[in-house]
């Protein structure tokens, strides 16, 4: 049986690649792991293929014979697509010119299998789909994405790429002065130079402590720099996420925003002039859809980007995403693990950085004392959110902790210290002390004499004679 060269396979190529494999000593490992079974278009090749790599595994020695041999004695296979098993594997050298060009036929057989599974996932190819259509798009959602992984496999790029790569990075770095996006707090922004495009960044807090506060203000202050802000809430309404915005950026009383409680109707005009001149001209897209999951958060932002542009997103929070699927599984600590790796690579493939939310575990409201302050095993659910984050900050109010007073007697009611726990390629493990203003829902830098912008954490603790840091 003799086949032609069609648009999406090449047996030609497929032959020449498997003849060198069986006639040239060691030239498999070339080959090994970039390939599989599937790249193959004929059942033959695929048998061939998969035999040799067993053989590769075992540490059996490779050539023509011992590879009939283990076909047709231990795998007991007589006939490849009606050949003669030792016929078929012998005439694959007829089609080796020489080896020099294997790592490109490689990449041609492999590019060819692609090729044709786009078509069948495209084509209705993949078979009969279970669930509803939100999971059938799923479905084909993950197959395309685990082709996409799959084709980036084994990219290996030289120092003279690496070198080229990085002059280009050099020059970009020149153009912003090594800034990325900025937080609006100015000590986090100086330290480490704002939020960098592919980042993941975590950040982490008890419940009511203010955390979709916080980063709310950073939309408000990254969309005054004309930045595109996208924020997915899966918690608040959009008619709540857009109330905490405008009470932020008009510096005005929430609850007044929210529920219209100006009893004089000049100040409810002049604050919807303030709302319609200010925060409403801001470039920021809010969802607030529940039950939502994170290939479903990524279409999303891809939409948003293809649309609108897309600077930086924000989730609201993670142990609120849904499961894939629609149910959760008896490990939900897997799932919160795929979750994080998801929203880890939406951030390097959309190049943004996302900003992830997410609930602490109850232990770190036993601990008391200077170890009152988070940890990165305090993280919810998972190690792996540790692991997959570029940077992790806490946000941590005495106040909600039970310290209503400080030392000195003062009420904790209205301070706050943002904690950074990790920041890949920069600085981790110091102290942002912030004010908060409960009614307008905004987090500000304190500036007093004992503390001043960026704190490292035993200076901090050194300023009342405390040598022990709770890091």
């Amino acid at each position: 049986m003799e086949f032609k060269d069609d648009i999406n396979y090449s047996l030609n190529l497929e032959r020449a690649v498997l003849g060198i494999c069986t006639l040239v000593a060691g030239s498999f490992g070339r080959v090994y792991g970039f390939l599989e079974k599937e790249c193959f278009y004929s059942s033959g090749n695929q048998v061939v293929f998969e035999t040799i790599s067993e053989m590769f595994k075992n540490g059996l020695p490779i050539d023509l014979f011992t590879i009939i041999d283990q076909i047709k004695r231990v795998k007991n296979i007589p006939v490849l697509e009606g050949f003669d098993t030792a016929y078929f594997c012998a005439r694959l050298q007829n089609h080796v010119v020489n080896d020099t060009h294997l790592e490109y036929h490689c990449h041609i057989i492999k590019t060819l299998w692609m090729e044709r599974e786009i078509v069948r996932l495209t084509n209705g190819g993949v078979g009969k789909l279970e669930g509803n259509v939100s999971q059938q798009i799923k479905t084909i959602q993950d197959r395309l994405f685990s082709l996409q992984t799959k084709a980036a496999e084994h990219d290996w790029v030289d120092m003279t790429q690496l070198m080229v790569d990085l002059y280009k990075h050099q020059e970009e770095m020149k153009l912003t002065g090594g800034v990325g996006i900025l937080t609006g707090f100015s000590s986090l922004d100086k330290e480490n130079g704002g939020f960098q495009n592919g980042q993941l960044i975590v950040m982490g807090a008890r419940p009511s402590m203010g955390k979709s506060a916080i980063v709310g203000g950073m939309a408000i202050e990254m969309a005054k720099k004309s930045k595109t802000v996208g924020f997915i809430s899966l918690e608040m309404s959009n008619t709540e996420i857009a109330a905490r915005l405008a009470a932020y950026d008009t510096e005005t009383d929430f609850n007044v925003v929210y529920r219209g409680l100006y009893r004089d109707m000049n100040e409810t005009h002049k604050l919807y002039d303030r709302i319609a001149q200010s925060t409403s001209t801001l470039p920021i897209y809010v969802s607030d859809k529940t039950k939502v999951n994170i290939p479903e958060i990524r279409a999303k932002a891809e939409k948003l980007k293809s649309l609108h542009g897309l600077d930086c997103l924000f989730i609201d929070y993670l142990q609120l995403v849904s499961a894939v699927g629609g149910s959760y599984t008896k490990n939900r600590e897997n799932e919160i693990a795929e979750m994080s790796r998801g929203c880890k690579i939406m951030a390097k493939e959309l190049n943004i950085p996302v900003v992830l939310l997410c609930q602490l575990n109850r232990e770190v409201t036993k601990r008391k004392g200077d170890d009152r302050y988070p940890q990165l095993s305090d993280l919810r659910e998972s190690g792996a959110i540790e692991q997959d984050a570029d940077v992790v900050m806490f946000l941590h109010r005495d106040f909600m902790s039970g310290y209503e007073h400080d030392e000195n007697g003062n009420s904790t009611e209205r301070t706050a210290d943002l904690v950074v726990r990790k920041w890949r390629n920069g600085r981790s493990n110091f102290i942002i002390p912030l004010d908060f203003d409960p009614p307008k829902m905004k987090f500000t830098e304190r500036d007093t004499n004992r503390i001043s912008g960026f704190v490292p954490v035993q200076s901090f603790y050194e300023s009342d004679n405390k040598t022990d840091s709770p890091f």
